[in-house]
């Protein structure tokens, strides 16, 4: 089996300077799909944006909270009416992406809430209904992060945790949907140039998914912390770096792009 890689970058939609860095690293560096928050006030200039760079796969970045996803979780668990409306929720969504004139090519979520045990299967049941092959499923980061220098180990051993349990749990309702394991969780927002390099060299065979949060915002940049919504000119640094370029002809990864 050859190396396979998913180049992703979440928020589009977001802000004009998302978008501008969504189209710059797909024009110029590795990116091959994005992932649209359909409900933000940028979304229609990235369907635009889409549409004139056909190449560009775009999926629906689902979003059921804007921050704070334990007080989302909570709900989703104890909250009848919000598990009733999840299914609506998320078919309005798509809706939307569908009249911006795009077809959804994969679907995650904002602040990976997608994964909830309630969410989760009502997400894959619709995919499935609209022909949307790819949901996102993080998983497999933590072996590949092990002597990372700089890493944080506990609060990132617990976070590979808590989603390695949610993965099990809810995976078998993505029966028939394509879920490669997806690295990005565990150090999202410091998705820099050295971490990336890390990870091409211990890519496993099969397809893996590498997403990012890229800005050309200058006031934007990560430092040792992320910035506060995790989006920066770092990350697009990354995705436009020749060294990662060279690492993945060195490495024999092959970038997915989209089926048109």
């Amino acid at each position: 089996m050859s190396r396979r890689l998913i180049v992703t970058a979440d928020d589009f939609g977001d802000t004009p300077e998302v978008n501008a860095a969504v189209i710059r690293a797909f024009s110029a560096g590795i990116l091959r799909f994005a992932s649209l928050m359909v409900l933000r006030p940028a979304a229609a200039q990235a369907a635009r944006l889409a549409l004139a760079n056909p190449g560009l796969g775009v999926g629906l970045h689902l979003e059921l909270c804007a921050s704070e996803p334990e007080e989302a979780g909570a709900r989703y668990f104890f909250d009848s009416g919000a598990r009733a409306g999840v299914e609506g929720e998320i078919r309005a969504q798509i809706e939307a992406m569908l009249a911006l004139g795009l077809k959804p090519t994969h679907i995650d979520g904002h602040i990976n809430v997608h994964v909830h045990p309630v969410i989760f299967p009502a997400l894959c049941r619709l995919a499935r209904e609209y022909g949307i092959p790819r949901v996102r499923l993080p998983s497999g980061e933590w072996e590949a992060l092990k002597g990372f220098p700089g890493a944080e180990r506990a609060g990132t051993a617990l976070l590979a945790g808590v989603f390695g349990t949610l993965g099990a749990w809810v995976g078998p309702a993505a029966a028939r949907l394509e879920t490669p394991p997806s690295w990005g969780l565990l150090r999202s927002g410091l998705m820099k140039e050295d971490y990336v390099l890390w990870l091409l060299s211990r890519l496993t065979e099969g397809t893996t998914e590498l997403y990012f949060h890229p800005t050309t915002d200058e006031a934007l940049r990560a430092g040792d912390r992320p910035t506060a919504s995790h989006q920066s000119v770092t990350e697009l640094e990354a995705l436009l770096s020749p060294e990662v370029r060279r690492a993945l002809e060195e490495h024999g990864v092959e970038l997915v792009s989209p089926t048109l």
